[in-house]
């Protein structure tokens, strides 16, 4: 039969007043293993209170290095902004230094330049106060033959005998001198001496003196090509011109020599005497 709610207070007074049917009570509605598992659940409730802990601290300790970790990004990207501003700042210095070496270079050839054709017009000029010294040996009454060789070139370009190229090479000559064979075999015979001076003679230059002596044998002169200068840039070269009947002068010194080998000298006059 059901139980009334008056049945069900009876029955809750009398669990009160009697301890020990209220246990027998207990058990039958109870697992007998309930306390035990209560403990069990106690303590796991503290370990997940300790794990909580420590991942609340673990989410600490994480938020914290991921901050250390943005602000050493923002550090690095702050640095590499500046990197980047350094290297573009050196590039920049880098192709302005460039440049201004560029120009310094450009300063430097157009000075050693200027000291080339400086030291040239010394050393030409030199020689025009002591031609006479120089070439006294070899010829008398030395003379300045630029005059009368310009003559000659105006009459020989009118005539189409030499082309203005060749007459603007041939008054480029550094030195045009006018004298008379002072001995021997070609005694008085007029000689056109064409020298080029310069601080350090090359091939270029012995070629430059053989080529201008050649024009001024087509205006008539007996044309010496002579090229003359403190040093010559190989000892070679020298040799080479010697070879090539060429009246080589160094450091004031004509080779070959008039006073110590005339011979040698009546053989460079032979080699050019016009035909």
């Amino acid at each position: 039969m059901a139980l009334t709610r008056e049945d069900v207070l009876q029955l809750l007074e009398i669990l009160r007043q009697d301890e020990g049917l209220r246990e027998e009570f207990r058990r039958l509605l109870l697992p007998p293993d309930l306390p035990a598992w209560m403990q069990k659940m106690d303590r796991w409730t503290e370990r997940m209170d300790e794990w909580t802990q420590k991942a609340d601290k673990w989410m600490a300790d994480t938020d914290e290095w991921k901050q250390r970790t943005d602000e050493r990004l923002e550090r690095m990207e702050k640095w590499m902004a500046e990197t980047d501003e350094w290297k573009r700042e050196t590039r920049e210095w880098q192709q302005k230094t460039e440049k201004r070496l560029a120009r310094m270079d450009k300063r430097f050839m157009r000075i050693e330049s200027t000291l080339g054709e400086l030291r040239g017009a010394a050393k030409e000029t030199e020689y025009r106060q002591k031609a006479l010294m120089l070439f006294s040996s070899l010829l008398r009454h030395l003379r300045d033959g630029q005059h009368e060789v310009a003559e000659r070139l105006r009459e020989a370009v009118r005539a189409g005998k030499v082309s203005p190229e060749e007459e603007l090479e041939l008054r480029r000559t550094d030195l045009l001198l006018l004298g008379e064979v002072a001995q021997d075999k070609w005694e008085g015979q007029t000689i056109l001496v064409v020298t080029e001076i310069l601080a350090a003679v090359s091939r270029a230059d012995v070629e430059g003196a053989i080529r201008r002596a050649m024009i001024a044998q087509r205006l008539g002169f007996w044309a010496l090509p002579c090229v003359s200068g403190e040093r010559w840039s190989q000892p070679a070269v020298k040799r080479w011109a010697l070879k090539q009947a060429l009246l080589c002068g160094e450091d004031g010194v004509l080779y070959p020599s008039p006073e110590a080998d005339w011979d040698a000298v009546e053989q460079l006059l032979a080699h050019w005497q016009p035909l």
